[in-house]
């Protein structure tokens, strides 16, 4: 594939398209156009709460969030709080999964008082099927 291809079905050339915003102040309605397919979470789904959706974005789309997002990358670490360890940089999710490690270890240490512990473990596993869409609805309006 040449330099001046483009790899997706849009056919649209990168530098073109980024030299024509900048020369001619052309919108950006084109780069937010995106496609949303389902992706089975298991063989021969029969119901749609059996499928996972994506959204094919185009490549300007991605190259600009990825510049938005290395931006914000210091104020998000300061933003977000510290139990929050997935998808920030400089933080792991296995720093909670050793948090509640240590946790139960100290749980088990001191079984000789009278008071006692309790943990609760809350299955996730479909975290997305649980979101109060209604009340995320409110807080985005």
């Amino acid at each position: 594939m040449g330099p001046p291809k483009a790899p997706g079905t849009d056919g649209k050339d990168v530098a073109t398209f980024c030299l024509r915003i900048l020369n001619d102040g052309n919108d950006f309605d084109s780069i937010n156009l995106m496609d949303i397919v389902l992706i089975p979470k298991i063989l021969n789904p029969t119901s749609l709460v059996n499928f996972r959706p994506i959204s094919l974005c185009t490549v300007i789309y991605k190259i600009v969030v990825k510049t938005i997002a290395n931006r914000l990358q210091e104020v998000t670490v300061r933003c977000i709080d510290s139990a929050q360890s997935a998808f920030i940089f400089g933080r792991l999710i296995y720093d909670n999964v050793l948090l509640a490690y240590e946790i139960l270890h100290t749980f088990r240490q001191k079984r000789t008082r009278k008071k006692g512990y309790m943990a609760v473990k809350l299955d996730m596993r479909k975290a997305y099927d649980r979101v109060e869409w209604g009340f995320l609805h409110e807080v985005m309006l």
